[in-house]
Order: C-alpha cells, then sequence, then structure tokens
C-alpha cells in the first residue's frame, strides 16, 4: 500500500455526494486509474470532473480527493502525465467558488507543500513546475519562501510566467 492509497482508505466514499452518481464511491478506483496513467489519454479525469469538480464548483468530496492527490503526489510512481494531471486538477480545487471548500482544499495542499516545492525545482516538466508554482503561491504563508523560489528556479519556468513579483 502507498501513501495514496492509505489516504483513500479514510474515508467511507459511499457517504460522500457525487453530481452524477448515487455516490461517490467510485472516486478512489477512478483516482488509482489517473495515478497508473501513462498518456494523456488515460489521465483524463473521468469520474472526478463532472462528479466531484468542473470548473468552479465542487461538492465536498474534492477535500478527501485533493487529500489523497496530495499523498500520491508525494510518491515516486506517477507518470508526467499523471503527476500534472493531479497538479492541474488540485489547482482547480484552491480556486472554487465555495470559499469553504476551496479553503479545505488549500489545508490539504499545505500538507504536503514540500512536494510541490520539489516539484518546481526538479526541472522535470515546465507545465507542471508552473501549477505547482501556482499552487505554492495559492498556499505558502511565508511570502519570502516564495519569491525565494522564484529566484532560484525562475529558469526552470515557462518565459511567459506572468507574476506580480517579476
Amino acid at each position: 500500500m502507498d501513501a495514496m492509497e492509505m489516504e483513500l482508505s479514510l474515508y467511507d466514499w459511499s457517504t460522500l455526494p457525487c453530481r452524477r452518481c448515487k455516490s461517490a464511491q467510485h472516486v478512489p478506483g477512478d483516482l488509482l486509474r489517473l495515478a497508473r496513467a501513462r498518456t494523456r489519454e488515460e489521465a483524463e479525469p473521468r469520474g472526478i470532473e463532472g462528479h466531484v469538480f468542473q470548473e468552479t464548483w465542487g461538492t465536498r468530496t474534492v477535500v478527501p480527493v485533493a487529500r489523497a492527490m496530495m499523498a500520491g503526489l508525494a510518491g515516486p510512481g506517477l507518470s508526467p502525465q499523471a503527476r500534472h494531471r493531479f497538479l492541474d486538477l488540485v489547482w482547480g480545487f484552491v480556486v472554487l467558488d465555495d470559499d469553504d471548500l476551496a479553503e479545505a482544499c488549500k489545508d490539504a495542499v499545505r500538507t504536503g507543500i514540500w512536494t510541490l516545492y520539489e516539484e518546481v525545482l526538479s526541472g522535470r516538466a515546465k507545465g507542471s513546475a508552473l501549477v505547482a508554482y501556482w499552487l505554492v503561491k495559492e498556499v505558502e504563508t511565508t511570502p519570502a519562501r516564495v519569491e525565494r523560489l522564484l529566484q532560484v528556479a525562475r529558469h526552470l519556468l515557462p518565459e511567459d510566467l506572468h507574476d506580480d513579483e517579476d
């Protein structure tokens, strides 16, 4: 069992809401499938997008999903495609229109913030680094840390990064 599977096992998914199904019972399987994705097509968030989250709305199920995704990001097994999709979805969770859900997701992200710093600093993929940077900037409580990250990792981020601190 890895950290993501452990986190998934903490919830009774059958009691959590889904917008398209009777419950979110299918979500752990959908997240594990997404975590095993090796191609862009396999990394489509079927069972997540439109079910527990879409654009700027979400159900309370996004909070345990965010926690599970942060646990997944901490492990070494995600492909670049799955890693990018996890980061992209988590970004969507922290900017939800529902302030309470967004804040709960931000708290989940803060528990794994060093994973995000590592993503930016890794040089693996500029797209993933950019989303990780946005997440850090959104949830980091020490502004000097964000400033320093941009100083040391600017060359690892896309050139068209629009940032107020530039």
